[in-house]
């Protein structure tokens, strides 16, 4: 596993160093929120820093990048590394991600470890198709292929997977607001139950509204998102805020 570990680093490494030759830029965004949510589930409460910072290549097709994301009261914590390439409307990207939360109910201490067993981490695939204006519908395939997501037994991966469509129903001025429907499901399913990562058994585990406002303060941007959230089979509803505070 470390030689493993080791190969995955070096063409990271590989991947920023190719990235720089071919006019690479850097780009960074800083995010606060009311709550931090993810496919149907709330991952943190309280006020919520995010931020991002990755380089892409000049036509912006590939992207490296790291996110952060804590919230005020340090129960919640999470660092995570993505890769992803986007040509047109098409894009795919993987995520490696772990929740270092303090009050986890897993391996969070070891942040190499990397024996599917034991890891507290998972890496997420995702497939995405965004057509055009005339039509702008956005379709995610979203699939666990490691980590954190095994059967009872902890004997094989569930991939369990997120499907999502979104679609915006409202441009004007400075608004926009879309709807979307996300279904989670495993493709490896325990034998005695249906259990996935998203939720005790198969079928849609999250509703939105989402609206975006594009705030110009002194001939700065600061996007404020409005997010409503439903998650039929939780029996949960929540609402967010989020402003964009830095961009570069």
């Amino acid at each position: 596993m470390k030689n493993t570990l080791a190969k995955i680093l070096l063409s990271l490494a590989a991947s920023v160093c190719a990235l720089g030759q071919a006019d690479a830029q850097m780009n960074f965004a800083l995010d606060i929120q009311t709550m931090h949510l993810w496919r149907g589930m709330e991952v943190a409460d309280g006020v919520v820093l995010t931020s991002d910072w990755n380089i892409t290549d000049r036509r912006k097709h590939f992207c490296f990048g790291l996110w952060g994301g804590m919230n005020t009261q340090a129960s919640y914590k999470e660092f995570d590394y993505y890769v992803s390439y986007t040509n047109g409307g098409f894009k795919c990207s993987l995520w490696d991600i772990y929740n270092f939360s303090p009050d986890a109910a897993y391996n969070n201490k070891e942040v190499f470890n990397y024996k599917a067993s034991e890891t507290g981490r998972f890496v997420d695939a995702t497939v995405s198709y965004q057509f055009d204006k005339h039509f702008p519908l956005s379709l995610n395939w979203s699939t666990i292929v490691f980590g954190r997501d095994r059967d009872r037994k902890n004997e094989k991966n569930r991939y369990s997977t997120f499907v999502y469509a979104e679609y915006p129903f409202y441009r004007k001025e400075s608004w926009d607001v879309s709807a979307g429907v996300g279904a989670a499901f495993a493709l490896s399913p325990d034998k005695h139950t249906r259990e996935n990562f998203y939720g005790d058994t198969s079928g849609v585990v999250h509703l939105n509204l989402k609206a975006v406002y594009r705030l110009s303060v002194c001939r700065m941007d600061f996007p404020v998102t409005l997010l409503a959230m439903w998650n039929p089979q939780s029996n949960d509803a929540f609402f967010q805020v989020g402003v964009r505070l830095l961009e570069f």
